[in-house]
């Protein structure tokens, strides 16, 4: 044999696996012009979304306790694989991949901490905890102790000697929601609108006190430029019970012309809940003074509104008090559909449907879909036949796919 004076060709470069999971998702740059704001509102504005970052941090706690060191972790990585890995963890909050069955995504020094699977009872109850333990502990309170136990704002802790017992939001996330709270309180104080100042100062209340109730039938009546929701709110991932609500927030600016075009459908919804095929005394006969929806436009989402893939609209609140009092809100994310329209359903039409077909593809569809699936919500029982006990507890961790169904 000859030497070869040729080198030989060099090995493929070895494509990072996450590439192609990270590659599933389209980055979008998701904005809307605020230079129609007076100053003062664009100031306060700021200040929401100084709160409403965070959120982030919150979530990321609930989902589970260590995420906060594995994010630590991630970042101090500089390694191209630790980049990717740090990138899909954003996406994900956490490291698990939402969108393949919960899929532990983190190789490395970091996996070694991992519990394995994605904790179902996320860090709302302790890690050393059975499901079947809980229920139990549950199953013998009574009154207010099994309110709080089974509410939105408590986690379960264990205490001396083991035993469980209930924290409120307010003192097991007090540093933060103290922060988050000054950050509305300065808010409330820069805005000239009455109603949402009530909303930023009753919430940052909230934030301090555990008492939510105020704060929601204010954000039912919140009638400004600037729609901002966040909070604990949504219970998917308390995938035990469905009891506990996650920190999220949207910060939107309101599109007054859009949200003018659908009031007409909010004087529909009565109308609606009397024409459910359901026996007569399950219909809701007085859906509440209110029943809002709004078109906005987002200024930035965090914490469980941003998490895998994108809302493209919302309803709530969730609290069965506040719906029965004043209804339920429908907020369209305008900006945010029109991404969805454009990354997702276009594509995706151009392979489903004939080239004749492609041409009837329409926004306008795409969104008025998305309101008929939001006016749904809030429609039907809230309450179970011949009892005070909400819909919700009775499901426990089946109520929010039956309820999207």
């Amino acid at each position: 044999m000859t030497a070869c004076s040729t080198p030989p060709p060099a090995p493929p470069a070895r494509l990072d696996p996450l590439d192609a999971k990270i590659a599933q998702f389209a980055p979008v740059e998701i904005g809307v012009d605020t230079a129609s704001l007076p100053p003062n509102e664009q100031q306060a504005l700021a200040r929401m979304v100084a709160a409403a970052r965070l959120m982030d941090g919150l979530f990321l706690a609930q989902v589970w306790a260590g995420n906060a060191s594995m994010l630590t972790t991630l970042a101090a990585d500089r390694s191209a694989s630790g980049q990717s890995q740090l990138h899909y963890f954003l996406i994900n909050k956490g490291p698990w991949d939402r969108i393949d069955h919960n899929a532990a995504f983190v190789t490395g020094a970091s996996a070694a901490i991992l519990p394995g699977a994605k904790p179902a009872q996320a860090s709302f109850y302790p890690a050393d905890a059975t499901k079947e333990e809980v229920e139990t502990w549950i199953a013998g309170l009574a009154g207010d102790a099994h309110a709080q136990a089974t509410g939105f704002f408590t986690v379960i802790r264990r205490g001396p000697g083991g035993r469980f017992r209930t924290v409120p939001y307010n003192v097991e996330y007090q540093n933060t929601l103290a922060e988050a709270a000054g950050y509305l309180r300065q808010a409330a104080e820069l805005t000239a609108q009455p109603s949402l100042r009530k909303f930023l100062t009753t919430r940052a209340d909230a934030f301090l006190s555990n008492d939510y109730f105020a704060s929601d039938m204010a954000w039912m009546e919140l009638d400004a430029s600037i729609e901002p929701t966040i909070g604990p709110y949504e219970t998917y991932e308390d995938e035990w019970f469905g009891y506990k609500a996650a920190f999220e927030a949207f910060i939107t600016v309101r599109d007054d012309a859009e949200t003018q075009k659908l009031a007409t459908f909010s004087r529909e919804l009565q109308a609606l809940e009397d024409a459910l095929p359901i026996d007569p005394s399950d219909r809701n006969p007085k859906l509440g003074a209110l029943a809002p929806i709004r078109v906005v436009n987002v200024v930035l989402t965090s914490g469980d509104a941003n998490r895998g893939v994108q809302t493209a609209a919302f309803n709530l609140p969730n609290d069965d008090r506040v719906i029965k009092e004043k209804g339920s809100k429908r907020v369209m994310l305008k900006n945010i559909q029109h991404a969805k329209f454009d990354k997702v359903l276009m594509p995706i039409s151009g392979v489903a449907l004939s080239p004749a077909d492609r041409s009837k593809v329409s926004f306008d569809a795409f969104f008025a879909h998305i309101l008929m699936h939001e006016l749904m919500h809030g429609l039907g029982p809230h309450q179970v036949r011949g009892t005070n006990q909400p819909v919700r507890l009775a499901l426990k961790d089946t109520y929010a796919a039956i309820e999207e169904a």
